[in-house]
């Protein structure tokens, strides 16, 4: 099977009626861009795996910016799975950047590292004095439901997130899927699913009781902690017994942050 060079590149800007629209796209396969829809609030997108997932020997590279004042919601339809690779690795590189006054929401699907696979994801989130994001993350920690957990050869996810410049998260996960599994077990967790939520907003600033409602979403399913970065934002961890307890986890907290951030509001099963 031949393998990948892909990219997709989009550019959200706002239009002469207010209306967020695409003002440039790019895409070549493995990946599509799905026909976006404008719900009064923000523009929705869809990106699209159009194989089944990602093979040995993909590069592959995505690039979402968000022009000042622009509002743009971006998920994916399906799950990202990583295949079993004899030989050979795969790469992702994603770089997002929000421009002053715009709203980013970035919710994809998990990613599935398959047995024997070799994935390395790199992230770069840019957010601008007086933009907002809301961004979110999610790993499996296998095909479960398969019986097939912890099994990849390697993995490495590497973050960096910059608010007005100026970094204030950087982080990696590397290794073996032995290794997360006793992180799992550390949690209590035979399976371990594994969420991230990243949100920047001036809304947020003067909230204290919001953010105890925020920590009241941890349970024994679905254990939950949050964290004020350096200079701006918040990071909140999830880690769930299995993926319908990240899945609520997730979902109550967007309920909850919606409270405070009218992008929010939008549904996203309109997407």
């Amino acid at each position: 099977m031949k393998d990948f060079a892909g990219h997709l590149r989009v550019e959200a800007n706002v239009q002469a009626d207010g209306r967020t629209a695409l003002g440039r796209q790019s895409f070549r396969a493995p990946f599509h861009l799905g026909k976006g829809y404008w719900d009064g609030t923000v523009l929705q997108i869809r990106l699209v795996n159009a194989t089944a997932g990602i093979l040995a020997g993909d590069r592959l590279e995505l690039e979402v910016r968000v022009a000042p004042a622009a509002a743009l919601l971006v998920t994916t339809p399906s799950a990202t799975r990583a295949f079993m690779m004899a030989s050979g690795v795969a790469e992702c590189r994603q770089h997002f950047a929000v421009g002053t006054g715009g709203w980013l929401e970035y919710a994809p699907e998990p990613l599935f590292p398959h047995r024997g696979s070799d994935y390395a994801q790199t992230t770069r989130l840019e957010v601008a004095d007086g933009a907002e994001a809301y961004f979110t993350d999610a790993l499996a920690p296998g095909r479960a439901g398969r019986g097939e957990t912890w099994g990849w050869r390697r993995l490495q996810l590497t973050l960096e997130v910059l608010h007005a410049g100026e970094p204030v998260l950087r982080e990696r996960l590397a290794g073996g899927g032995a290794e997360l599994a006793r992180k799992a077990a550390f949690f209590g967790h035979e399976e371990a699913w594994f969420g991230t939520v990243l949100v920047f907003s001036h809304r947020l600033e003067a909230a204290a009781e919001f953010w105890e409602r925020v920590r009241a979403v941890h349970g024994p399913a679905c254990r939950v902690g949050v964290t004020r970065l350096r200079t701006a934002g918040w990071i909140i961890r999830l880690v769930a017994s299995d993926s319908q307890s990240l899945r609520e986890g997730f979902a109550r907290l967007r309920i909850l942050f919606a409270e405070k951030l009218p992008c929010l509001r939008s549904d996203l099963r309109r997407v």
